[in-house]
């Protein structure tokens, strides 16, 4: 991208580019965080899970060496003697693949999900130009890569030697310990180093990941024309505008099905046209229209007002003006007040509120 479409691209990535962008594959994600998790993770779980598969290589050993003189020495009991120590060996590592199984796709769901697209493998010649390649190792983003790895190389570097020096006096001392004592010490140092470095390296990683994360929107920026072109192709697709009126209307009818109980009365053409009306002397100062509709909406009205035991009250004159003059949630003009309120008087007798 060359300086001046960076400077053109001033606005965010839309919902559609950024859509786009993840169909193709292209999704923001921290190989680093990964690494660093799945390092992190292996070395808690082979130390929480260490004792179980000694124990259980301990307990293997034991049993081969004593039915070592009942197996004979040919190929058959060679391979019988075999697949039991394999068998063993693997099961006593199951939890352990099981975990860094579990924490890897976690990991990759956690940065954007599972995304299949066959655009990754596309046949691309350029992949095997030698040139081309040199050319990806020494642009920016190689040479960026490049500097995060040496970053790595040297804080692990530091670490390490920060731990060591920190141990010097402990390792000076290793002399007059026995070979279970120094085994014991060089565990416990090993374990230490591991945790801070890949401690270290996870940080580095959630920093990545944020990096990661703005580069991407960075690169999927649009120029003002671009966002423009988009919202015209987009409101101009038929199948787009189609499925947009489906989602308004769908969300329209769940709308009424929680506001026409409230209603205390449905005035009808009878046919076409349906007015939900409430008056709340409490609330309000004149009748509230609180939805109409006209053919399906009127019938979708009707049906919902039944359902609810709302009185449905046929006014054709009233019902047609109040669908013509008044909008959903405002109050009846006075013009109407006394055709609605012989309405409402007419309701409230059957209901016995009078």
């Amino acid at each position: 991208m060359s300086d001046q479409d960076k400077h053109s691209k001033t606005e965010e990535p839309t919902s559609k580019r950024l859509a786009e962008a993840r169909e193709k594959g292209n999704i923001p994600r921290s190989r680093e965080l990964a690494s660093s998790l799945t390092l992190l993770t292996a070395i808690i779980t082979l130390y929480l899970t260490s004792g179980l598969m000694l124990g259980t290589l301990k307990g293997l050993t034991a049993d081969v060496l004593g039915e070592m003189g009942t197996y004979q020495v040919t190929q058959a009991g060679i391979q019988a003697l075999l697949i039991k120590m394999s068998g063993g060996a693997l099961l006593s590592m199951l939890p352990f693949f099981i975990i860094m199984v579990l924490v890897g796709v976690a990991v990759n769901y956690g940065q954007g999900g599972v995304v299949f697209t066959l655009d990754k493998l596309e046949f691309n010649l350029d992949k095997l130009n030698p040139l081309k390649g040199i050319e990806r190792i020494f642009n920016k983003d190689g040479a960026f890569e490049g500097a995060k790895s040496l970053v790595k190389i040297f804080i692990a570097g530091y670490v390490g030697f920060k731990i060591l020096r920190d141990e010097v006096d402990a390792i000076s001392y290793l002399v007059e310990k026995d070979i279970p004592g120094i085994m014991e010490f060089v565990g416990r140092l090993s374990l230490k180093l591991v945790l801070h470095i890949s401690g270290i390296m996870l940080i580095l990683g959630i920093l990545d990941l944020l990096f990661v994360k703005w580069r991407h929107i960075e690169n999927l920026r649009m120029t003002k024309q671009e966002v423009k072109d988009e919202h015209k192709n987009t409101e101009g697709d038929p199948h787009i505008k189609a499925k947009i009126r489906q989602q308004r209307m769908a969300m329209y009818r769940q709308r009424l099905r929680s506001t026409i109980p409230k209603a205390d009365v449905v005035v009808t053409n009878p046919t076409h046209y349906a007015v939900a009306l409430k008056y709340d002397r409490s609330e309000m100062s004149a009748p509230v229209v609180l939805a109409k509709g006209v053919d399906y909406l009127a019938l979708r009205i009707k049906e919902i007002a039944r359902e609810n035991r709302v009185m449905l009250v046929e006014n054709r004159f009233l019902a047609r003006e109040l669908y013509a003059q008044v909008k959903e949630g405002e109050e009846i003009p006075e013009a109407l007040y006394a055709a609605v309120a012989e309405v409402l008087a007419y309701v409230y007798s059957i209901k016995g509120k009078i």
